[in-house]
């Protein structure tokens, strides 16, 4: 049976603003470079252990799943190949266009780039997280933070990674004001976040503090707060 042409217009319609309604929660981890040995390679593993468990202790802890739902969803996507393992940058983003394209059509929060660092004294992640269009519209689509692999912020949320996803979910353009006190209390928690980085990371740190208060004085200009 052929439907009519508006009731199919219609429905297009109606699972647009589905789409349009459904908040980005997916992390698309994609394989680190400088991997090749097994000390890196295990590294790596460790790194993205963590991370993957990080992201269900940060809605628990920040208790504000109930008036931002999108917390409870938020989770490491691995992108994989047919051999199951992960693909290379390369290969699906290798340029700005090509991220901005990838990050639109699958509706993801972030993307997650990087290496693993062991040259200085403590091995570390330098991750390179494309955000895509936040507000306000001149803030840059992506940021490069550092996790050293060992330490005190390396296995818990107050790391520069759980930092820059909070201001992420915290900015994105279909956020409005009715989720004023809820964004508030969210960038609040990053920013009592970005303060402990900056104990270890004075300049890290000091950047995602500077992010997070212009966001909330953005928030509160655009909300008449």
């Amino acid at each position: 049976m052929h439907l009519p042409a508006g009731l199919i217009y219609l429905s297009l319609l109606l699972c647009s603003a589905a789409a349009a309604a459904q908040q980005r929660a997916d992390l698309h981890l994609f394989q680190y470079g400088l991997t090749t040995t097994e000390q890196r390679a295990a590294l790596f593993e460790d790194f993205r252990y963590v991370l993957e468990e990080k992201m269900p202790r940060l809605s628990d802890e920040l208790a504000l799943g109930e008036a931002l739902p999108v917390l409870k969803a938020i989770r490491i996507v691995p992108v994989t190949g047919d051999n199951n393992q992960l693909r290379r940058p390369s290969e699906l983003i290798g340029n700005l266009q090509l991220r901005q394209r990838y990050w639109h059509d699958v509706g993801a929060l972030a993307l997650l780039t990087g290496v693993v660092d062991v040259q200085a004294d403590v091995p570390s992640i330098r991750t390179t997280l494309y955000w895509g269009k936040l507000k306000p519209a001149v803030a840059q689509e992506m940021i490069d933070i550092e996790l050293p692999l060992t330490g005190n912020y390396f296995d818990t949320t107050f790391d520069s990674h759980s930092v820059a996803i909070l201001y992420a979910i915290a900015n994105q353009p279909d956020v409005g004001c009715n989720k004023f006190t809820a964004i508030i209390a969210l960038l609040s928690e990053a920013l009592k976040r970005a303060k402990a980085i900056s104990t270890q990371q004075p300049q890290l740190g000091g950047e995602l503090e500077q992010k997070i208060e212009q966001s909330i004085l953005a928030l509160k200009a655009e909300c008449n707060r």
